[in-house]
């Protein structure tokens, strides 16, 4: 049976757990359910992309239309800058989609993270290392925490995105706390750090 750890003891989940986490969690002994994080809503991230990739399209038109009223051809590479725009919500907005659904749910023991139903379970003793996730770059969110990864002696690398859909951030903080507890490594990584690949 797996160790348990202690764990800040938030309010029990108001949902019930998929059968497939009651399962997998059971499989593995991890005990009770301390806390559940929700990933976004890929359908919902898309139509927003897709959204504002429609807005800019539609700013692209209105302002290539008064460049050619006017004559003033600086216009148009402004024109231009909302036709990228667009490229690039459209780009993003195809990537949220396929992110797909994910969600966390933390036990005593462990955790279990699923993505598109795809399930994966981690025992606390499992666990060699977690990496903070962060961007690179010259831009201005380098440095800024993305997601983290729980990194097991196996091989494994589960990612677990950095808030839930309601923007909230505590099982980031509990994953940091527990690792810290275990006495394994919380590891500052990602293109910040020079490291491209988890």
């Amino acid at each position: 049976m797996s160790e348990s750890y202690s764990l800040p003891q938030p309010a029990a989940p108001a949902e019930q757990l998929p059968p497939k986490v009651v399962q997998a969690a059971a499989g593995r002994g991890l005990g009770q359910t301390t806390y559940v994080q929700k990933g976004s809503n890929p359908f919902g991230n898309f139509a927003f992309g897709i959204g504002a990739a429609v807005a800019l399209v539609l700013v692209f038109f209105g302002i290539a239309w008064v460049a050619v009223q006017i004559h003033f051809r600086p216009l148009a590479w402004l024109a231009f800058l909302c036709l990228i725009g667009a490229l690039i919500a459209v780009i993003m907005a195809f990537g949220a989609l396929i992110a797909g659904f994910t969600a966390t749910y933390l036990f005593a023991g462990g955790l279990v993270h699923t993505k598109n139903g795809k399930v994966q379970v981690v025992t606390w003793p499992e666990v060699d290392e977690l990496l903070l996730w962060r961007a690179g770059g010259k831009t201005a969110i380098a440095g800024k925490l993305l997601c983290y990864y729980v990194v097991t002696f196996d091989g494994r690398k589960v990612p677990i995105e950095l808030q839930s859909a309601k923007g909230d951030k505590t099982l980031g903080e509990q994953l940091q706390g527990i690792v810290k507890s275990l006495g394994r490594p919380v590891v500052e990584s990602g293109p910040y750090s020079g490291r491209l690949r988890p």
